[in-house]
């Protein structure tokens, strides 16, 4: 049973007074804890935008934070996170997903729900296992995604909000703890649900990459020249006769350029495919995104890469030009912060209608942020 701490005696602050919203409850608490993705980025590339877009989630909280009855320790963790505990779990549950549904670009959060018996470090600040596993969970998570620990969804699976339900994603290893912990996804139609696979132990910026099995050595101009077309355009095309390592070579960019890329590098193999039309179809499935029946897999395709700052290498594209080609136009023109980085054997022309070795193509004026 929760209880508020005997030791607080204290009137309700505001949120914003000192960190804290309430008084801090104890016992077999419900804890949302949640941070920004890619925040570090945004404040270096848009601060007077981020200075606003933090002044907004600051009010959207404290509404939120007191219409669910939730109560803010005292910051706990980086800048950009926050913790709130509740007493019901169903109530820690719909403050999540109001928070998801909020208006609140470019900002975007990673929320986990965990339910624990939580211990005070002092008057303000919790301690112990319960925020160590809510916040191994979150790390789970990517932005704009709200996950629950197999003990929350038991707990509220019969009081989910109206429309809302759980997609179970199986059971996962946590940094640092030992015990592997279940974890659902909280659905909304009004949410974004199609996601990648969850956050592992290894760097999200690469795991979806090729692994080489030898050494990469030399080639440290083309490196320099391919990372720096990459940076200012949003497709660059590799060319180049068969087997000269044009694969080895992209990928080997792709993984040094994976870290500037808020969610990471993605490989794509044309290879075993004839057909024009299944080329949407690989690049979802490349991506981990599930097939949906009744509904074009393009549609898939966009919703889940529109608002995703990422890198795709695309491999083998020149017995698939057209369709290739129109791909690009379609995904990049959906997709204003995703840079194609593809690769072809000596085709007539090149993706981008140009004969250099190393071509692009720019339909934005602004480079990538």
């Amino acid at each position: 049973m929760s209880q508020i701490h005997p030791r607080i005696e204290m009137p309700v602050l505001d949120w914003s007074d000192d960190g804290v919203s309430g008084l801090v409850p104890t016992g077999t608490v419900t804890l949302l804890l949640a941070d920004v993705e890619g925040s570090t980025r945004l404040w270096e590339t848009a601060s007077e935008e981020m200075t606003a877009a933090f002044a907004n989630l600051d009010r959207t909280l404290a509404e939120l934070v007191s219409a669910h009855h939730g109560v803010r320790p005292v910051e706990q963790g980086e800048g950009d996170s926050f913790v709130v505990a509740f007493t019901g779990t169903s109530d820690a549950v719909a403050c999540a997903l109001a928070l998801q549904q909020a208006p609140l670009a470019p900002i975007r959060l990673r929320i986990g729900v965990h339910t624990g018996e939580v211990r005070l470090r002092d008057e303000g600040n919790y301690i112990g296992p319960a925020i160590n596993r809510a916040a191994r969970l979150r790390e789970l998570a990517h932005g704009g995604q709200t996950v629950l620990s197999g003990i929350t969804s038991d707990l509220v699976a019969d009081l989910l909000p109206d429309g809302a339900w759980l997609n179970d994603l199986g059971t996962h290893p946590l940094r640092d703890l030992p015990r592997p912990e279940r974890v659902l996804q909280l659905c909304h139609p009004d949410l974004h649900n199609e996601f990648p696979p969850l956050r592992g132990r290894e760097t999200v910026a690469v795991q979806r990459l090729p692994v080489q099995l030898t050494s990469f050595v030399g080639r440290v101009d083309e490196v320099n020249e391919i990372a720096r077309l990459v940076d200012v355009n949003r497709l660059v095309t590799l060319t180049g006769a068969g087997g000269v390592g044009k694969t080895r070579l992209a990928v080997h960019v792709a993984t040094d350029l994976a870290g500037e890329f808020g969610n990471g590098a993605w490989y794509v193999d044309l290879a075993p495919i004839t057909d024009p039309d299944v080329v949407p179809v690989t690049v979802a499935r490349a991506l981990g995104l599930p097939d949906k029946p009744g509904r074009p897999t393009m549609d898939t395709l966009l919703g889940f890469i529109r608002d995703r700052h990422m890198l795709v290498v695309l491999d083998n594209c020149e017995h698939l030009l057209d369709a290739s080609a129109a791909l690009c136009v379609c995904v990049l023109g959906a997709a204003p912060r995703m840079t194609v980085l593809a690769e072809e054997n000596h085709p007539p022309v090149p993706l981008t209608h140009a004969s250099c070795a190393f071509s692009t193509w720019r339909p934005s004026a602004s480079p990538r942020s």
